[in-house]
């Protein structure tokens, strides 16, 4: 299944670039075990949507550090913003755990490497295979230990991961076929095509999937610097003739992104996974937003109308000249965007001189009056608050919304019509 990108609107661009899209609240913890006699602490990454739970919950595996020949990148840890806040939106926790020796868990980063470990990765079959026992190993010890919390739904689990660790969630599955609901694999694989066992490996370690008795979903990208989609889908098909359900997607990635960072891009596969999850049984789909944006500093929630507290927005029918940009009308669809798909919460501070409840609102805990300021479709409004005239100077200066337009401020706009301010 072919399925084309589009490139990014350049108001989640900038949302996403400028500041981090945590949408959700992020827990860092060290989780302690015992993996081959050996005592380790685990580190993880867990994302939450509000409330107690417990939630269907997502466990997603990470990939390797390029060639393995830096040993500076193991420490780093893998936190895919952009997927974790897809799923978090839709009602999910998901959890994201370090292996061993690696993104600042205790123990030997050692998943294949040649006998001179400067050289990274071995590319025999034997210690490519070996080093995924281990890491299969890693996830025998934490899983149990992960679901194990009281926040978590032990029947609505999924087990996905990226790159080795997309593959490792396909195999691991075939382990403990009784575990996951789901599985999602993003441009898995063990080695590279520089390896020229790549196929043998890649194949024998997907093959460990055939037992999950449950459809699994595979997306990949164009261009995939790793795994090209020759050789994935060949991947795919050697897993389907060892006796593993599933589908296989392909993606063409937006500019700026390989095919083996599709997770980053979930414009792309949100279908897909939104249709894969739902003929599990899963959640799917975000809740419908309970708020209306009536204009770009103007909502409606519950028989009550706010204004976004510490910003001006233009007007409607505002529009900038010599062009025409109609202002108004693009900020209006740009706060409408941001509620659409998450839950809204308002705390009031005043009310102003049309009757409206001056507030400070909060999309899935993104302050909307920072986000509109910070695309350039709302101005700091200095006389309540001076907290968002940082945010108005980086937007000035990246040119974004009515910055890159010759436009009045708003409370210029009303002024010149005899509006009231």
């Amino acid at each position: 299944m072919i399925h084309a990108g589009r490139k990014l609107g350049f108001l989640l661009l900038a949302l996403c670039l400028v500041v981090p899209c945590s949408l959700s609240a992020q827990e860092r913890a060290m989780t302690p075990l015992t993996i081959d006699g050996e005592h380790v602490k685990i580190a993880t990454i867990t994302y939450k949507p509000p409330g107690n739970g417990p939630f269907p919950t997502l466990i997603f595996h990470h990939g390797s550090t390029g060639s393995g020949r830096d040993p500076a990148i193991f420490a780093g840890r893998y936190d895919p913003k952009a997927l974790a806040n897809w799923f978090t939106a839709r009602g999910w926790a998901v959890i994201l755990p370090s292996r061993r020796g690696h993104g600042g868990s205790d123990g030997v980063y050692d998943e294949g490497f040649a006998p001179d470990r400067s050289q990274g990765y071995g590319c025999e079959p034997t210690l490519a295979l070996a080093g995924v026992e281990r890491a299969l190993r890693d996830l025998d010890a934490l899983t149990p230990v992960l679901l194990a919390q009281p926040f978590v739904d032990r029947a609505r689990v999924a087990i996905g991961g990226h790159s080795r660790g997309g593959a490792l969630a396909v195999a691991w599955s075939g382990r403990q076929p009784k575990v996951a609901q789901a599985v999602v694999n993003f441009a898995g694989g063990w080695v590279s095509e520089r390896c020229p066992y790549a196929n043998d490996i890649n194949q024998d370690l997907f093959r460990l999937g055939k037992d999950f008795d449950r459809p699994t979903i595979w997306l990949y990208g164009y261009k995939d610097p790793f795994y090209s989609l020759r050789h994935s889908r060949k991947n795919f098909a050697a897993f389907r003739a060892a006796g593993g359900q599933g589908a296989f997607h392909e993606f063409v990635p937006p500019e700026g992104l390989s095919g083996h960072q599709i997770d980053a891009a979930p414009e792309l596969w949100t279908a897909a996974l939104e249709a894969y999850l739902t003929e599990r049984g899963l959640p799917a789909k975000p809740p419908p937003s309970t708020a209306q944006a009536i204009d770009g500093n103007t909502l409606k929630m519950g028989g009550t109308t706010y204004r976004l507290w510490g910003i001006d927005a233009p007007e409607l029918d505002q529009r900038c000249y010599p062009e025409g940009w109609r202002a108004g009308l693009e900020a209006a669809r740009a706060l409408s965007a941001m509620v659409e798909r998450w839950p809204v919460t308002c705390v009031a501070k005043s009310i102003d001189a049309n009757g409206r409840t001056v507030a400070l609102c909060r999309a899935a805990g993104r302050d909307l009056g920072a986000a509109m300021v910070l695309a350039g479709m709302a101005l700091a409004s200095t006389g309540e608050s001076s907290d968002y005239a940082e945010l108005e100077a980086r937007a000035m200066r990246a040119r974004m919304g009515m910055h890159a337009h010759a436009c009045l401020a708003p409370w210029e706009w009303r002024e010149q019509r005899g509006f009231a301010n």
